[in-house]
């Protein structure tokens, strides 16, 4: 079944984005999203263009998979969002997958643990730390670099953007790990496509599922931390 699957991944979770296309359970097509320009404006076209390039309709569809952060709100709102109209609109199984655990998969076959640090901004990371074999040990959380690496026990390799942005506190500190390579740090949809294709069972379309499904932000913005400070003042 999944070897004639047509497949549509969408991750917009950062500040940069990817769709992916897969037909008969084979990716034949990955496109980055725009950096200059808001995932709200390119998303769309570029989805259709892929769909186009492929001879594909929406309709056509078997799967969306859709990363639901944690990362950027706005770019996980927007893909979220795009996600659930297409399927609502053609009734097409939605697959939500944890960016994280994107990450994570990058290093299958790491002789080591895989410590995901992705840049949370205010000098925070989102993390997760996961076995060799891909079990979760330590749950999502966003907090200080220097606590992930405090709490470590064990020797692991490191994934994310978060490694680049807080390089100097990986180097301070007395943690035994090694850095992934650069392009294993980008979670790009065709990650979800592979994620969807190593899963044992996908989904059936379920509206109320989909319509109850919330972004994985992991924290509070920005403007409700704010509120939260003035209605505690």
């Amino acid at each position: 079944m999944k070897d004639n699957m047509n497949i549509l991944a969408i991750n917009s979770s950062a500040s940069s984005g990817s769709i992916a296309l897969a037909m008969n359970g084979k990716i034949t097509q990955v496109a980055y999203l725009d950096v200059k320009r808001t995932h709200s404006e390119r998303l769309m076209p570029m989805i259709d263009n892929a769909l186009t390039q492929n001879n594909l309709q929406i309709k056509d569809l078997d799967l969306i998979c859709v990363a639901i952060g944690p990362g950027s709100f706005t770019g996980i709102r927007i893909a979220l969002a795009t996600a659930k109209g297409l399927s609502f609109s053609h009734k097409i199984p939605l697959l939500a997958v944890d960016n994280l655990q994107l990450l994570a998969d990058n290093l299958q076959g790491s002789a080591r643990d895989r410590l995901v640090l992705i840049d949370a901004r205010m000098s925070e990371v989102y993390t997760a730390l996961y076995s060799k074999t891909g079990e979760i040990l330590s749950s999502p959380k966003n907090c200080k670099p220097a606590e992930v690496l405090a709490e470590l026990t064990q020797p692991v390799i490191i994934i994310g953007d978060g490694a680049e942005k807080y390089k100097d506190v990986l180097e301070a500190s007395e943690a035994d790990y090694t850095l992934a390579n650069k392009h294993q740090n980008l979670d790009l949809a065709s990650s979800l496509i592979s994620y969807a294709l190593d899963q044992e069972s996908l989904p059936e379309f379920d509206y109320d599922f989909i319509a109850k499904l919330e972004p994985n932000y992991l924290r509070k913005s920005q403007a409700e931390i704010e509120k939260a400070k003035r209605d505690n003042q």
